[in-house]
C-alpha cells in the first residue's frame, strides 16, 4: 500500500474537520468511483442515515466549462453547486439538498440519492421501476419540458447564470483543435488546413444553434446523471445530479446531450419519438428550425467531447474514454448530410474513416495503467 503524501494528509484532515463540524465525524466513509472531473465523492453512513461528501479542492485543475476565458484552466470551486441548487429547486427539479458547505475548503455535505441511475435501470431492462426504456426516456424529456416552461415564464431574467453566445461555443471547441486533432492528423499541413476550414465551418454553423432560442441548460444531461429516487408516495422521482455547470444557452442542447449520448446506444427511432414528445409540448416551435438547431448542437457537443477526451489523455493520462470516439463521429454525422451539409463535407474532406477510431497512445496508456 502506497504511503499518503503530505498534501493527501492535509486533505484528509480538512475532510475530518468538516465532518466533525457537521456532526458526521463518526460516520463510515466510503469513496465512490470518480468521473472525468477533479471532484471526488464519498458516501457517509451513520446508523440509519446516509449522505454524500463532495470534495472539490480549490487547488484542483478545473477546465472552464463555459468558454469565457482564452486560458480554460481555472481554480476549482463548489460555489456553482450552491448557486444552481436553489435555482433548480425553483424550477421543479428533484435535486440533492445541501446540508452544509465550506466554500473556502471546497467541501459540501449533500443528500444521498442512492445508486439507481437511469443507466442502472436501463441495464436491468427497465425492471427497476417497471416502465422500460421508453418510460425512462419519457421521464427525462418531461423534466426538460418542465425546465423549459419555467424558462418561458421568465425565469432566465436575473437568474445569475452565464449566458452563452457563439463565441463561448467557439472557445469551448478550441480543445478539439489543440488537444484532439493532433492525435489523429499527424501531418502539420493537413492539420493546419483542417483547422482553417473548421474555423470557417464554425462561422456558418454556430449561429444556427440558436435557431429556436435559448433556455437554461444542465449542460451534462444524460442517463448517468438521472436517478430513481424514492418519494413519500411509494413511487420514484427523477432525481437530477451534476448540474453545477448550468448556463443559459441553446434550447436543444440538453435534449442532444440526452438523446445523442456517446456512452449509450440510443436508436434513431427512440431519438425521433422523444423529439416528437418534446415538440408536442411547445407547438409554437418550428420543426424545421428545431431540427437544424438540433444537428448544429450535436456537432458542438460532440466536438467538445472529443476535445475533452484528448485533454484527459494528454493532461491526466486517461485514455479509457477513447472507446467512445467512434460513436462520437457516428452521432456527429447523423443527419448532417441533409441538415448540415457543410459539416458533412468538412468531415469527409479532412477526417478519413480510419481517423474516426480510437487513437493509439502507447506512452499515455502506460501512464494510465501505472496510476490505476
Amino acid at each position: 500500500m502506497s504511503r499518503a503524501t503530505p498534501e493527501q494528509d492535509r486533505r484528509n484532515a480538512d475532510r475530518q474537520d468538516f465532518l466533525g463540524a457537521c456532526g458526521w465525524q463518526t460516520a463510515q466513509v466510503m469513496p465512490l468511483v470518480d468521473d472525468a472531473s477533479a471532484r471526488k465523492y464519498f458516501r457517509l453512513e451513520r446508523k440509519h442515515d446516509t449522505a454524500l461528501l463532495m470534495d472539490f479542492p480549490p487547488s484542483a485543475i478545473h477546465v472552464d466549462p463555459h468558454g469565457i476565458y482564452e486560458n480554460p484552466e481555472r481554480p476549482a470551486s463548489i460555489e456553482p453547486v450552491l448557486q444552481t441548487t436553489e435555482l433548480f429547486h425553483r424550477a421543479g427539479w428533484r435535486v440533492p439538498e445541501i446540508y452544509a458547505s465550506d466554500v473556502k475548503r471546497g467541501l459540501a455535505l449533500i443528500e444521498d440519492f442512492g445508486d439507481v441511475t437511469f443507466t442502472n435501470a436501463l441495464q436491468a431492462g427497465g425492471r427497476m421501476d417497471g416502465v422500460g426504456q421508453d418510460g425512462l426516456y419519457l421521464r427525462a424529456v418531461d423534466q426538460l419540458i418542465t425546465l423549459h416552461r419555467f424558462c418561458d415564464d421568465g425565469a432566465m431574467t436575473d437568474c445569475g447564470l452565464v449566458t452563452y453566445g457563439p463565441e463561448n461555443l467557439r472557445r469551448m471547441l478550441g480543445s478539439f483543435k489543440t488537444d484532439y486533432l493532433p492525435l489523429i492528423l499527424a501531418d502539420p499541413q493537413k492539420r493546419a488546413a483542417a483547422m482553417d476550414d473548421f474555423d470557417r465551418l464554425l462561422d456558418d454553423v454556430l449561429p444556427l444553434c440558436w435557431q429556436v432560442g435559448d433556455a437554461i441548460i444542465h449542460r451534462d444531461y444524460h442517463v448517468d446523471n438521472l436517478m430513481l429516487v424514492e418519494n413519500g408516495d411509494g413511487g420514484d422521482d427523477c432525481g437530477i445530479i451534476d448540474f453545477q455547470d448550468a448556463a443559459i444557452a441553446t434550447r436543444p442542447y440538453d435534449l442532444v446531450s440526452l438523446l445523442r449520448d456517446v456512452r449509450h446506444d440510443i436508436s434513431p427511432d427512440l431519438e425521433r419519438r422523444m423529439k416528437q414528445f418534446y415538440l408536442a409540448a411547445f407547438p409554437n416551435i418550428d420543426h424545421s428550425d428545431f431540427e437544424t438547431a438540433y444537428v448544429a448542437n450535436s456537432m458542438v457537443r460532440n466536438f467538445r467531447i472529443l476535445g475533452r477526451f484528448g485533454w484527459l489523455a494528454i493532461k491526466a493520462g486517461k485514455t479509457r474514454y477513447f472507446d467512445f470516439i467512434p460513436r462520437c463521429w457516428d452521432v456527429i454525422l447523423r443527419g448532417a448530410a441533409d441538415g448540415l451539409p457543410a459539416l458533412h463535407d468538412w468531415v469527409e474532406t479532412h477526417i478519413p474513416a480510419d481517423a474516426r477510431t480510437a487513437p493509439t497512445l502507447q506512452s499515455t496508456q502506460s501512464n494510465e495503467k501505472a496510476s490505476q
